[in-house]
């Protein structure tokens, strides 16, 4: 098989598929929160430097003065939310990802964890908080503010523990730096520690990516996400012609027979969680998804409301994104969704699919029944087709990827996309002058 990597699917639809949307008031749609626990998510864009694969919305090297301002304007963006939220929304737990979270000064940061208890209820010790974190932001008194807020996992970005490695990702913490930020880590005991690598990363082999595996796990992280790298257009290693390792796919193979030997389960093709004596989770749980809302505040960050799914306009390149963050600290109103995707009934179940499929046990038959009147295989011979290669299994509760199928996410996963959503992206990346790796061209 060619380089079996295409996409990560880690949302459907993508962020390139958003479209301008005109007279959609978030007053008319909010009641869909109504009785439900929704997910809360923040969004800092803010980074040290831009990360060499980073295709995310983020800007490098921005200062205290722009920080606040924006950290103001998402103050008033969430104080409008709340004031149209239904009396009975609640919201079960909060994510403040970026951009680097952690970069913000700890003033700043005691007003991000601030307004999210005084306009969404966030409270310590009511609702699981995971935050992203970056190796040179992690300090002592930054993870002081986090244990006092009641932060109950922090994801850091490790990539690799190799100098020269980091260098090829463009990233310019030292190996030394991420070791003294687990120490601090370590020490304040946080419920759930996640550390972030990357394989197939040039000049990586099987030997520097074991060593590096295997100093994150003396500091026994309970979870794991190993990522394949991706060179994507508008990323700085796509500027300079850099090409993915092809040796990633052996390398991902050896990262799932390591970790399995140190005691972690795979729960899908990048997230790998520690079993206890008894064979259970030591993590948290991984909540079945498809159908869940998540309310995002800031610029940067989607919220899916129902079949509603809305973001700022999409940018990976540094003057658009700042162009993007300025209007959205002048902004006054947020209440107008002007960016975003309706989806379909069809693009309801192949959401549900995709986010099922990939995950943990895959798609609840019985679930998906319920919910749409008809069988997952039914609606996408595809599935089938996977079973017939080996890549798929129709048991009696779920449909479910194999082992084999599982370390091919990133090959199967794309093949679900709809021809109107693939149309968009590939659209979306004409605009942008450049050509769109996840249509496989």
């Amino acid at each position: 098989m060619k380089y079996p990597y295409v996409q990560y699917m880690y949302s459907y639809p993508h962020k390139k598929a958003y479209q301008t949307l005109s007279e959609t008031d978030l007053k008319r749609y909010i009641h869909r929160l109504s009785g439900r626990e929704n997910s809360l998510y923040i969004h800092i864009p803010f980074c040290q430097y831009k990360c060499g694969y980073c295709n995310l919305f983020s800007l490098a090297g921005k200062n205290e003065r722009q920080m606040e301002a924006y950290v103001e304007a998402m103050e008033r963006h969430a104080g409008q939310l709340s004031e149209i939220l239904p009396h009975d929304a609640t919201f079960s737990d909060l994510t403040l990802g970026g951009g680097t979270p952690l970069i913000l000064p700890e003033r700043l940061l005691r007003r991000v964890f601030s307004a999210a208890e005084r306009c969404f209820g966030i409270t310590a010790g009511k609702q699981p908080i995971a935050v992203e974190t970056s190796p040179n932001q992690t300090t002592e008194e930054k993870l002081c503010i986090l244990k006092e807020k009641g932060v109950s996992r922090i994801s850091i970005g490790v990539q690799s523990f190799q100098e020269r490695e980091l260098l090829s990702l463009h990233r310019f913490h030292t190996a030394e730096a991420a070791k003294k930020a687990l120490d601090l880590i370590c020490r304040m005991k946080f419920e759930c520690v996640n550390m972030d690598f990357i394989y197939g990363i040039p000049g990586q082999t099987l030997e520097s990516l074991e060593d590096s595996l295997q100093q994150g796990l003396e500091f026994e992280p309970v979870e794991l996400f190993v990522y394949p790298l991706y060179v994507k257009p508008g990323t700085y290693l796509f500027q300079m012609g850099v090409e993915c390792g092809k040796s990633a796919f052996e390398m991902y193979r050896f990262v799932c027979g390591f970790l399995e030997a140190k005691g972690y389960r795979a729960y899908s093709m990048r997230r790998f969680v520690k079993q206890n004596k008894e064979g259970e989770d030591a993590g948290l749980p991984e909540s079945l998804c498809g159908f869940g809302n998540t309310l995002s505040v800031g610029c940067g960050g989607r919220s899916y409301i129902g079949n509603l799914h809305f973001c700022a306009p999409y940018a990976v390149e540094q003057r658009q994104c700042h162009a993007i963050l300025q209007d959205y600290i002048k902004q006054e109103e947020y209440l107008q969704v002007t960016h975003g995707f309706w989806l379909s009934k069809e693009e309801e179940k192949r959401r549900y699919v995709i986010r099922h499929i990939l995950f943990g046990r895959g798609v609840c038959r019985k679930d998906y029944r319920a919910h749409f009147g008809s069988e997952a295989e039914d609606d996408f011979p595809l599935l089938s087709d996977w079973a017939g290669a080996g890549y798929a299994v129709k048991g009696e509760e779920f449909f479910s990827l194999t082992r084999q199928g599982l370390a091919l996410s990133d090959f199967l996963g794309p093949q679900l996309i709809s021809d109107e959503v693939r149309a968009r992206m590939e659209l979306s990346c004409g605009k942008n002058g450049a050509a769109c790796p996840e249509s496989g061209k």
